[in-house]
């Protein structure tokens, strides 16, 4: 009898896991991680898994399998992990348990896990120091070859839980854009970057430390305010005695040579 009812329970346990709520009938939570998306090896990281109130139950789901479970009444639930290599790199998702049925889940979040390749180089042009209004090029490259046949490439500033930029070019390296540069977009950047399809990235790169000075520096150019009343008065007056001038020398050219 006791084998019969703990299959009964499992059956249970195993068909409530999957019971969605109707579709759009419940708001789909968000996810986040901290201190970042981006962590070294052996770091502690926290997933935050939100949803609308009156929530009485949160999910942890990896690489769309089961992983936590925390019961409570909040609008969020924190998901504490320590993470052990790329043991813990990967795909995290949440959902929430409201009346009678799951959320759907959140959009994915991708952990990556730093630390097991060679540190790539990042430099920027035009400049580490620009004005505001200017374009930023930040280039990150591999320096020594990790044998992956295609790589992805994540730009990542301090302070900033989530990669900037990512990208999967055909060579080697990645070039970052930041466009029209503002005042909050001074800080220090790095790089890092993994093999394409995977959660498994590089040493970060050196940090490298955009300053941002005042408005960017506008070439001369004339203004509509060159040309009130005033100003044409003056250059009409200036053109009348500049021809003043034309005629009294060649009067003064041909009396030379009549004499």
């Amino acid at each position: 009898m006791a084998p019969r009812v703990s299959s009964l329970l499992c059956l249970g346990l195993c068909l409530s896991q999957k019971i969605t709520a109707p579709e759009r009938t419940l708001p789909t939570p968000s996810i986040r991680a901290v201190p970042s998306s981006v962590v070294p090896k052996e770091a502690r990281v926290s997933f935050y898994c939100q949803g609308p109130q009156g929530s009485k139950s949160f999910q942890l789901w990896k690489d769309e399998a089961f992983l936590l479970q925390i019961n409570t009444s909040r609008e969020e639930a924190a998901f504490r992990l320590q993470p052990e290599g790329l043991v813990a790199a990967g795909s995290y998702s949440c959902r929430y348990w409201q009346g009678s049925y799951w959320s759907e889940f959140s959009a994915p979040l991708q952990l990556v896990v730093t630390g097991f390749f060679s540190r790539p180089s990042l430099q920027v042009q035009p400049s580490t120091m620009v004005a505001v209004g200017e374009t930023v090029t930040l280039v990150c490259q591999e320096l020594l070859s990790s044998g992956f046949l295609k790589l992805t490439f994540f730009l990542l500033k301090t302070g900033v839980s989530a990669p900037l930029q990512h990208q999967s070019p055909e060579g080697r390296m990645a070039s970052f854009t930041l466009p029209s540069v503002k005042a909050e977009d001074a800080g220090n950047y790095s790089c890092i970057y993994s093999s394409k399809g995977t959660n498994k990235g590089s040493d970060p790169s050196d940090v490298l430390r955009l300053e941002v000075t005042g408005k960017k520096t506008e070439h001369p150019q004339r203004k509509a305010s060159d040309y009130t009343t005033g100003n044409l008065i003056r250059l009409s007056l200036a053109g009348v005695v500049l021809l003043i001038l034309e005629v009294l020398v060649a009067e003064a050219q041909h009396s030379q040579r009549g004499s």
